[in-house]
């Protein structure tokens, strides 16, 4: 006998407990299945911090990192413990003048700093040219962020169930079903959040979306003399592609540099947990130039899935709520897009328009 639930939430990283928590607040019978344990180290929402950031090359995205903005704060009411930390952020390299034009488009402000005004701020900071500055931008405590979101889903009435492997979904006029080795389990609704494990779950129920895992790492770093730095996005190789610097408010002088958009397609179950040392070199050389003295550390991996044009992908589809690819830039979004998803889950209308997130658009369907 399959037990019964309202709502199945399939995948328990950032996306997945945002969503079950706002479920299981609106009085929802929520079930939330974690193949791994809240907070393992093979997803795509491992590790310590990730950025938040207001500046975006579209000003929707503007728009919803500022609606984003009102649920962290919200959300660390509520968890009563701090979860993101402001900054500021520096902007430098291709599409500056984009997101420039986006910001004040969405009512955001935003300055020019020369490099030697930068690095007078930051005086850790070595710019080679004028930056934009945003003074919301910040760094988020990723780790503790999933912590908070899962004991409130569960102090809201949700049941969390880890080391919970999906073998079979369904999906049918009735609803769904599916299968873990342990148990069966149904309900009206079931939410795919499961990041680099989402395509081959949706290819079992016969939706096929071009959504591409790949194998990501950063390197940690230590100031020889710790100094404070904003976190920095530099797109100095193409409008894709970049380098990105994310400081530890919490550990003075700790930060991690990554390559955006820099690692080989991977099947999630095959990854490899080794870092690409070339990777690291590149990413070590960059540090010595933009940043005063460091040693590096630790280098760690992790799971981007991509969409071909990196939008996310939020839809329903019968009843099955689609929610990912978010393509290495969704946790900034986290408490927005885990309430767009129980709307979907609960058929009440988003707040703001999703159009290009369906999973119908041009960019997934081949048109």
């Amino acid at each position: 006998m399959a037990e019964e639930y309202d709502v199945i939430v399939i995948g328990g990283g950032a996306m997945g407990t945002a969503t079950a928590r706002t479920l299981a607040e609106r009085w929802r019978a929520t079930l939330l299945l974690e193949r791994f344990e809240i907070g393992n180290a093979r997803g795509s929402s491992a590790g310590s911090t990730r950025i938040f950031r207001l500046a975006h090359e579209r000003p929707e995205d503007v728009r919803m990192a500022q609606l984003a903005l009102e649920l962290w704060r919200e959300l660390e009411d509520r968890a009563g413990e701090t979860l993101l930390h402001t900054t500021g952020g520096v902007d430098l390299g291709l599409a500056v003048e984009e997101t420039v034009a986006a910001m004040p488009a969405a009512g955001v402000g935003f300055s020019r700093l020369s490099a030697e005004a930068a690095a007078e701020r930051w005086p850790s900071l070595r710019p080679t040219g004028e930056v934009i500055v945003q003074e919301d931008a910040g760094v988020l405590m990723a780790a503790r962020t999933l912590r908070a979101q899962a004991r409130l889903a569960v102090q809201a009435g949700a049941t969390i169930v880890t080391d919970a492997s999906v073998d079979r979904l369904e999906a049918s006029g009735f609803g769904v079903e599916l299968s873990t080795p342990a148990a069966t389990y149904h309900a009206t609704i079931a939410v795919v959040a499961a990041g680099a494990w989402t395509p081959a779950l949706l290819a079992g129920t016969g939706l096929r979306l071009p959504l591409v895992p790949t194998l990501e790492q950063v390197t940690h770093f230590a100031f020889e003399e710790p100094a404070p730095i904003p976190v920095v996005l530099d797109r100095a190789v193409d409008r894709v592609r970049s380098t990105y610097a994310v400081p530890d408010p919490e550990e003075p002088g700790s930060f991690k540099v990554g390559l955006h958009h820099a690692g080989p397609a991977v099947d999630p179950d095959e990854r490899s947990f080794d870092p690409d040392l070339e990777r690291e070199r590149a990413v070590i050389g960059y540090a010595a130039e933009r940043f005063a003295a460091n040693r590096p550390g630790a280098s760690e991996t992790c799971l981007y899935t991509n969409a071909p044009d990196d939008v996310f992908v939020l839809d329903r589809m019968g009843p099955l709520v689609i929610g990912s690819a978010c393509s290495g830039h969704g946790f900034k979004f986290t408490p927005r897009v885990g309430r767009i998803r129980a709307d979907l889950a609960t058929a009440q209308p988003a707040p703001m328009a999703i159009e290009r997130f369906l999973a119908s658009r041009p960019a997934l369907v081949g048109g």
